[in-house]
């Protein structure tokens, strides 16, 4: 709505206003193997991204649907 550009969902892992190479951190979270957790429940989050060019500005973030996944309890 309003955009220039085509709407392409996504997942982000991770943002940044410059190009780095991740490969390394890549590379070396490989092998890592975190906690086992549950997820009970899918978010859509819409990204409100500043456009007013003030420094430091964060974007806001906004739940618009959230649905149940699987059995509860």
């Amino acid at each position: 709505r309003g955009e220039h550009r085509r709407y392409k969902p996504h997942l982000s892992v991770a943002r940044s206003r410059n190009a780095y190479d991740v490969r390394p951190y890549v590379e070396a979270l490989d092998a890592f193997t975190g906690p086992a957790w549950t997820v009970t429940d899918l978010a859509l989050v819409r990204s409100n991204l500043p456009r007013s060019g003030v420094p430091g500005e964060q974007p806001r973030y906004e739940t618009v649907a959230r649905s149940p996944l699987g059995a509860s309890g």
